[in-house]
């Protein structure tokens, strides 16, 4: 700051003669009008009371033709003081530079909160931004571009346009996956009927990853920091084998991985495009050498609950047991029985019978009876005489034993 007495607030004492005080004052009002517009901020050379020199009152206003900014003196509510003193730009306004370079040239004298707008004319139109001062380092990485989404996780759904996000705004690394083969859709819900997406416009959001070439494999990689235990799942279109060709999941090795999921469905008819159904229904009866796995139930004939096991309550009813009648069914007893199949004779049901110990069945007891003709016959020469000739004979009622061939397993029902 020039110190001259036009800047200069110099306060009259009793010695002064008129004639100095009167140039004191004008200066004083000169000082005034021109608000310490300076290079430099007033100092306590600036101010002087009785002779001496007293600190800046707050509230003094600053010029700086450097910094072309206005600066406040404000001992209490200053952030920081990057011009000296106790001045500060808190509470008054922005700042306004002639491009980034400009202002990246005077980051050292802006203060935290501070707002700096980089609008000009001319070539630099196009790239107007609105900065904000994080920090009191008085460097460039203080300066933050409000116009950019924070990285702290505060941007949430709803702050999102429907179709906000375009392809030049997904960048995916690794692999060989580019945001050109990325593209998600909105369309009208008006779309088609069936649950699954479709090769036509149908009423569902769809992302699209796009391989190299028609015959590559692409996929969705999780765990990719991990290289020994990432997962992949991949859509394998150059595979010989029909039955590997479509979608997988597959390890970092190469193999096959398990796959979780509520129900897996199918095609009604294999290789067909028919509507999709549950791979293995609930009701599904199958011979297992193991023990009863998790999600089925050994067919025991035991009871259960119909709401818990209401997949499989659907499926079968009460064809094999109503339970209490309310709350409860029964599954199939295959205990020691053969299984037939159901027809206009047979319903669906318990049936009757078992297996007796080892295997063996045994015949219903009944009677047999042999019947025979009658006749005579000649027991000598002619007229001589006749016998009477055996015509009916019985035998009683008896059963027969047979060991029927047979191997056990046991029969479980899916839930």
């Amino acid at each position: 700051m020039a110190l001259t007495d036009s800047n200069t607030y110099t306060e009259p004492t009793a010695g002064t003669s008129l004639n100095a005080s009167r140039t004191q004052y004008n200066n004083s009002m000169r000082s005034l009008l021109t608000n310490f517009r300076s290079s430099s901020p007033p100092d306590t050379i600036n101010i002087v009371a009785s002779g001496s020199g007293i600190n800046v009152p707050d509230g003094t206003f600053f010029a700086s033709t450097v910094t072309n900014a206005l600066y406040m003196s404000d001992s209490v509510s200053k952030k920081s003081s990057p011009v000296g003193g106790n001045f500060t730009r808190n509470g008054i306004g922005h700042r306004n530079e002639n491009g980034i370079v400009a202002l990246m040239a005077n980051a050292s004298t802006y203060e935290i909160g501070e707002l700096a707008t980089t609008v000009s004319s001319g070539a630099l139109a196009s790239n107007a931004r609105l900065y904000l001062v994080t920090a009191n380092n008085r460097t460039a990485a203080d300066f933050i571009d409000v116009g950019i989404p924070p990285t702290n996780g505060s941007i949430v759904n709803t702050m999102i346009a429907i179709n906000g996000i375009t392809t030049d705004r997904v960048n995916l690394t690794g692999g060989r996956i580019t945001t050109s083969g990325l593209r998600v859709n909105y369309l009208a819900a008006s779309g088609g009927k069936t649950w699954y997406p479709e090769a036509g416009a149908v009423g569902n959001a769809q992302l699209q990853i796009s391989g190299v070439n028609s015959s590559a494999n692409t996929a969705i990689l999780f765990n990719y920091s991990s290289s020994t235990s990432n997962v992949s799942l991949a859509y394998e279109p150059g595979q010989s084998a029909v039955a590997r060709t479509g979608l997988a999941v597959i390890k970092q090795d190469g193999t096959y991985t398990a796959m979780a999921a509520n129900i897996v469905l199918s095609s009604a008819i294999q290789g067909s495009g028919t509507v999709p159904v549950p791979l293995l229904p609930a009701g599904s009866i199958v011979a297992t050498g193991g023990a009863v796995p998790a999600g089925w139930l050994e067919c025991n004939g035991q009871t259960i609950s119909r709401t818990t096991y209401s997949a499989l309550y659907a499926a079968i009813g009460t064809a094999y047991g109503a339970g209490n009648g309310s709350s409860t069914f029964l599954v199939p007893d295959f205990q020691a029985k053969v299984i037939i199949g159901e027809n206009s004779t047979f319903a669906m049901g318990p049936g009757a019978g078992a297996f007796a110990s080892g295997g063996t069945i045994t015949t219903a007891s009944g009677s047999a009876s042999l019947t025979t003709g009658t006749t005579t016959a000649s027991t000598g020469g002619k007229d001589a005489g006749s016998v009477t000739v055996l015509n009916a004979a019985s035998v009683g009622g008896h059963t027969h034993t047979a060991v029927v061939p047979h191997a056990v397993a046991r029969y479980i029902i899916k839930t």
